[in-house]
């Protein structure tokens, strides 16, 4: 979800705002930062308690060591 754009692309008609591919495909942006170098196939989501920040990052240079995160591996289908 987007809530504050700025620039000339917030005013195009055709923005899309909020969409980013988190799948396991090809055109996803964890294989699109992958394939270009800029970061390791690997995404956290951080979800925090209500009035809380959460985070979102590419890569594991910054994964957080805290013992009260839950970590699961991503399936290659979603039937197994």
């Amino acid at each position: 979800c987007g809530y504050d754009q700025r620039g000339s692309l917030a005013n195009l008609q055709s923005a899309a705002d909020g969409i980013l591919g988190l799948g396991s495909g090809k055109p996803s942006i964890v294989s699109q930062l992958k394939d270009h170098g800029i970061a390791t196939n690997v995404i956290g989501h951080c979800i925090s308690p209500q009035g809380k920040v959460g985070y979102l990052f590419f890569g594991d240079d910054l994964v957080p060591s805290t013992k009260s995160a839950t970590w699961i591996a991503m399936h290659s289908h979603p039937s197994g």
